[in-house]
């Protein structure tokens, strides 16, 4: 950062870094910016690459779309440590790319807002294969979601296709040695994963936009794997799972454009890009006309069981009773005591000389028991009479 390439562009930040360039944001002496992309310096050596990422840098420009990102300006960097590398001027984008979206956002796309990227996707992809440039690494990270401009529709998605520097122009010598694949395994089809380069053709792009499609709605990639080169290997020679096995909650239209995208023949794929507009459309509309689910009520609590009255009514009545019938006894019993304990105590009150008598007539009673006590002086006045 802080060169300045041929006097013209100062490299201000690095925006992103890929195996064969670096992209930064640049500023021009005339105070325009834009996107700078450098050959890596080990890379510009091989003449042959060097030409090659010139030439095919152009080839956006032949797109003719405004979903293809437009090449500037080019040329050669003349001194400096970078000096022979090649290096190309593109427009500068706001946004972020789909391969940051699918990072961070949870869930980074519904299933309309897919058909509504492959749609857009597809509509650059029409004019590209019209002029005879075919991508061949399409992937989340070439396509870049911009942000969204004042007069925008909301129901159309913008997208922007980056990198065409491993385009392939049809009408022009390939010179790419035979059996080398070029790309990312991850979204190639079997032919160009299997190194078959002669067999790319438009049905290759298709099939990487529909295993880009399958990983935003599978959640996975169409070939998991530890490394590139078991990746490479699994999409050369395995076809690819259906869509609805591995996300079965994704409508049968939809399911069904995704995997006739992905077939592994490139005779049983879609013919074309506007073929496949055509099914995503068809399957926007069986998606737009599926009746909404009804809301579902609010829950309610749930209904106490009922109780059996018969059974369980005299088993409730003496548990409920018992202790207040054996209160009540206990109540009576008390009271009786009590109330003949309070009677003694009241008779006592009235005659206060009843134990007296009681004790008097019981001392006579012993006396009679005894017999009659003899009379003071009775044998006194015998004699004398």
């Amino acid at each position: 950062m802080g060169s300045v390439l041929n006097d013209k562009w100062t490299l201000e930040r690095l925006i992103g870094i890929g195996g064969m360039a670096a992209v930064y944001s640049g500023l021009h002496r005339n105070g325009a910016r834009a996107a700078v992309k450098v050959l890596h310096a080990d890379v510009a050596r091989i003449a042959q690459v060097r030409e090659r990422f010139l030439r095919e840098g152009y080839a956006a420009n032949r797109v003719e779309h405004p979903g293809a990102v437009k090449v500037l300006d080019d040329d050669i960097i003349a001194s400096g440590p970078d000096q022979g590398s090649a290096y190309l001027v593109m427009e500068l984008l706001r946004g972020e790319s789909l391969e940051s979206r699918l990072g961070w956002r949870k869930p980074p796309m519904s299933e309309r807002q897919v058909l509504l990227l492959a749609r857009a996707v597809l509509s650059v992809l029409e004019a590209a294969h019209a002029h005879g440039v075919v991508h061949r690494d399409l992937k989340p990270e070439n396509l870049f979601l911009p942000e969204p401009e004042e007069g925008d529709d909301p129901k159309v998605t913008r997208v922007k296709i980056l990198d065409f520097g491993l385009a392939r122009v049809a009408d022009a010598r390939l010179r790419t040695m035979s059996g080398f694949a070029v790309g990312t395994p991850s979204y190639m089809p079997p032919e160009q994963a299997a190194g078959r380069i002669e067999e790319i053709d438009g049905r290759s792009d298709l099939f990487a936009l529909g295993a880009t499609c399958f990983r935003i709605l599978a959640g996975r990639t169409v070939h998991p794997g530890k490394n590139a080169v078991e990746i490479a290997v699994k999409m050369a020679k395995e076809p690819a799972p259906k869509l609805h096995v591995v996300a079965p909650s994704v409508s049968p239209a939809t399911a069904a454009v995704i995997n006739r995208a992905l077939e592994y023949q490139r005779e049983d794929r879609w013919p074309d890009a506007a073929s496949m507009r055509a099914g995503v459309d068809a399957a926007l509309a069986e998606l737009d006309a599926k009746p909404k689910a009804a809301p579902k009520p609010a829950a309610q609590p749930p209904a106490l069981p009922k109780v059996a009255q018969p059974d369980n009514e005299p088993r409730r009545v003496r548990r409920s009773r018992m202790p207040i019938l054996t209160l009540l006894l206990l109540l009576v019993v008390g009271g009786k005591v009590l109330q003949e304990e309070l009677d003694k105590r009241d008779n006592a009150e009235r005659n206060p000389r009843a134990e007296a008598v009681d004790a008097a007539a019981a001392a006579q009673v012993e006396a009679v028991d005894a017999g009659p006590p003899a009379p003071p002086h009775a044998s006194a006045r015998s004699s004398v009479r």
